[in-house]
């Protein structure tokens, strides 16, 4: 297989330091692995117990130098006497791979560097670096979104904010501003989830509160376009008490815990100028035929217009008896915990074909091995069950073995234009693995194609791991 794979183990073992976590890369082509970690001397910081480097990636072209660069969050990093604070690097691509460049790495830590990232201050448990993204704006600018949802707004705890990283500058997105949908509030995580394409971005508030419903949840949505105080521009705020967003808000519903981005190009438009968004909402609870299932989790989809405004899709979740949805809402399962999304023709007028979605169902029970796991693929426009397809172990369609217990499949998805990534960290191998699913795999009626596997100890990849797959770019 040709691309170029990111694979992180942040929990593992780094010169003794438990999960100090480290980020093995395998170059397409055969061209070779390697291993990066904060002990190699041109990556910041050194690796220390529980940093977790790695438990968040994206990658960019950030410097426009032709060479793909990768993305880390470090999110447990302590800095100071702040645990916890976290910190990001953009790791440089070159011709002869990460590191090769005449620029290694660009750094950000709160209160270094510029922008408001420099303005800012690590605390405890601000975990900066927890979710990322990363890409090309339709005008064709790199930019990162860094997610720190453990961050202060005053004497607001954990309220969280997000660092916009442009043009070598950053600015950052929260509640707490007069033009930004919602009000901050403690426990808010606004970023703990975030998604972007070249159009828009969205950010998940899965702590939100909705009147009295605690965590019920929201999202809100910007566009790249920069508004006066040259900040991504608010469009709009998301949460089910609106009429135009199916279901009820809900105490513990963490609508907004996962969220997807991909651009859409629709019928009679020249350009993919809009997009389509899923928004995971893992603690909903549904109705299946007159019984309350606790948690069992939906995704809600959306279409986000050039214009600003947006139309909801559909709801979805794993079959209720009364659709023709593959699988079975129960509690417990947490469907939606984890989304990614792809556009895999871009450049043409988008079908359901080629606007795929996988949801992650990692509590899912299969037989009775309790979350074992599943992965539910969907097209993100037309009827849900019209060509779901859904995926366990052993079922034939690249992930290996049988279901068991705790190996939560679903925890670690991400789609590229060519394959679904499926990560492993759990089991039931002892290091974790990652498979790279062929779309045919993930097509409903298509022939099942070899996966590729990626397995510490195997492939030129060392042996040792502790949850390898935990993320993928």
């Amino acid at each position: 297989m040709g691309e170029d794979i990111a694979v992180a183990d942040p929990l593992a073992t780094v010169g003794g330091d438990a999960k100090a976590g480290l980020v093995r890369i395998v170059y397409g082509g055969g061209r070779g692995t390697a291993e990066i970690s904060q002990d190699l001397d041109w990556v910041p910081g050194g690796s220390e117990p529980d940093d977790q480097f790695g438990a968040a990636l994206a990658t960019v072209d950030y410097d426009e130098d032709g060479c793909t660069d990768l993305v880390v969050g470090t999110p447990r990093e302590n800095l100071g006497s702040a645990a916890d604070a976290g910190m990001v690097d953009i790791l440089h691509g070159g011709r002869d791979g990460l590191g090769t460049s005449a620029t290694k790495f660009t750094h950000f830590e709160q209160a270094k560097g510029n922008g408001s990232i420099s303005a800012s201050t690590p605390e405890t448990g601000d975990l900066m670096g927890a979710s990322l993204a990363a890409g090309t704006t339709a005008a064709g600018k790199p930019f990162v979104v860094i997610g720190t949802p453990g961050e202060s707004l005053g004497s607001l705890a954990a309220a969280g904010e997000a660092f916009y990283v442009h043009d070598g500058t950053n600015v950052t997105l929260h509640q707490d501003r007069a033009d930004t949908p919602g009000t901050a509030e403690a426990g808010d995580r606004f970023s703990e989830s975030v998604a972007a394409d070249a159009n828009h971005i969205a950010i998940g508030v899965p702590g939100e509160a909705i009147g009295t419903d605690a965590e019920a949840g929201g999202v809100t949505v910007y566009s790249h376009a920069l508004n006066a105080e040259k900040r991504p521009t608010p469009l709009f705020g998301m949460d089910q008490d609106l009429d135009t967003v199916s279901g009820g808000s809900e105490p513990g519903d963490l609508f907004g815990a996962s969220v997807a981005l991909a651009p859409y190009r629709p019928a009679g438009s020249a350009k993919a100028d809009e997009s389509l968004l899923a928004i995971g909402s893992p603690g909903e609870a549904l109705n299946v035929n007159g019984v309350s299932k606790a948690e069992t989790g939906s995704v809600l989809t959306f279409r986000v217009k050039a214009n600003g405004t947006f139309t909801q899709l559909n709801g979805i979740s794993s079959g209720t008896g009364d659709d023709d949805v593959s699988g079975t809402s129960e509690a417990g399962d947490h469907f939606g915990a984890t989304v990614t999304a792809i556009n895999t023709a871009p450049r043409e007028v988008g079908t359901e074909a080629t606007m795929k979605m996988a949801v992650g169902i990692p509590d899912e029970a299969i037989g009775t091995a309790k979350s074992s796991g599943a992965v539910h693929v969907f097209s993100m426009l037309g009827s849900p069950g019209a060509n779901d397809k859904w995926i366990e172990s052993g079922d034939g369609d690249g992930i290996p073995g049988a279901p068991g217990a705790g190996q939560r499949l679903g925890s670690s998805i991400h789609f590229t234009g060519t394959h679904l990534y499926v990560g492993m960290p759990y089991g039931p191998t002892a290091t974790g693995a990652l498979y790279a699913l062929p779309m045919s795999n993930v097509t409903l009626g298509e022939p099942n194609a070899e996966p590729t596997v990626y397995q510490p100890g195997q492939g030129g990849l060392p042996s040792s791991g502790t949850a390898f797959g935990y993320a993928a770019r």
